[in-house]
């Protein structure tokens, strides 16, 4: 299953979003960890082993908005050259998580805390109003913000409870359809020049590495849970006294 192809989901049947962990053979499960570990670019931060996956269940009523704004989008291309380009794909944001989602198979839950943004975007979906509360910059104006480069969303990700072990980022179907290519910022945007439906910002002048924008509610969709992250590392007395219990050595006295 490649990045570009949308993941074929069956008609959902909750009424509000819950998310199940995917065993590590299921075919969303190894595109989501390939796209995760082809996208970590950063050659300053070591790739971590991914923990789990989560499949996000959204409720029909919000599948059926994302795939009507695709079909739109899909539609304005068909009449243009190399219109089989991809008009989805698989991008990664990183945001703030102030609970235990995804921490273990048993936290499927969303918090329903006002601040936990990660939670909120599990819940609802993304919205663009929302742009700008984080970081206040926004490079390419009001728009909801994805990337290909899993290293990058990385540097968003906050756990702000205390027992948190993993780091968690999101995976997102986003329809970027005909994309707007730019190098360099432009705070004041307010969507794509006519024609195109989102904005990539390309390394090399402004940017070190790729991000898109997209300007509509429905253009993105929250669709995994994705769980990375290097186990904690032992106290140094907590190994020793675990080789003393191993190879039955007497305490000194």
């Amino acid at each position: 299953m490649s990045n570009d192809n949308h993941f074929t989901l069956q008609k959902s049947k909750v009424t509000r979003s819950e998310v199940v962990v995917l065993p590590r053979n299921h075919p969303s499960f190894q595109t989501v960890e390939k796209t995760f570990e082809d996208g970590w670019m950063h050659l300053n931060k070591r790739k971590p082993p991914i923990r789990a996956i989560f499949e996000i269940r959204l409720p029909q009523e919000m599948l059926d908005a994302f795939d009507q704004y695709k079909m739109r989008v899909a539609s304005s291309l068909a009449p243009q050259k190399h219109s089989n380009r991809p008009v989805e794909k698989i991008l990664f944001h990183g945001t703030n998580r102030s609970c235990l989602l995804g921490e273990n198979k048993d936290r499927t839950r969303p918090c329903g805390l006002s601040e936990c943004p990660l939670c909120a975007i599990v819940g609802s979906s993304f919205d663009i109003s929302k742009c700008g509360r984080k970081t206040k910059f926004c490079r390419f104006g009001m728009g909801i913000y994805s990337t290909s480069c899993s290293s990058k969303a990385d540097d968003y990700v906050m756990n702000g409870a205390t027992k948190a072990i993993y780091r968690v980022m999101l995976a997102s179907r986003v329809i970027v359809g005909k994309p707007y290519r730019r190098l360099k910022n432009g705070t004041h945007l307010t969507g794509p020049p006519p024609g195109y439906h989102s904005i990539v910002g390309e390394p090399g002048v402004d940017l070190n590495f790729p991000e898109t924008v997209v300007y509509n509610d429905d253009a993105i969709r929250p669709a995994f849970l994705v769980v990375y992250g290097f186990p904690p590392e032992r106290p140094a007395a907590q190994v020793w006294y675990s080789a003393l219990k191993l190879f039955k050595m007497p305490l000194a006295s």
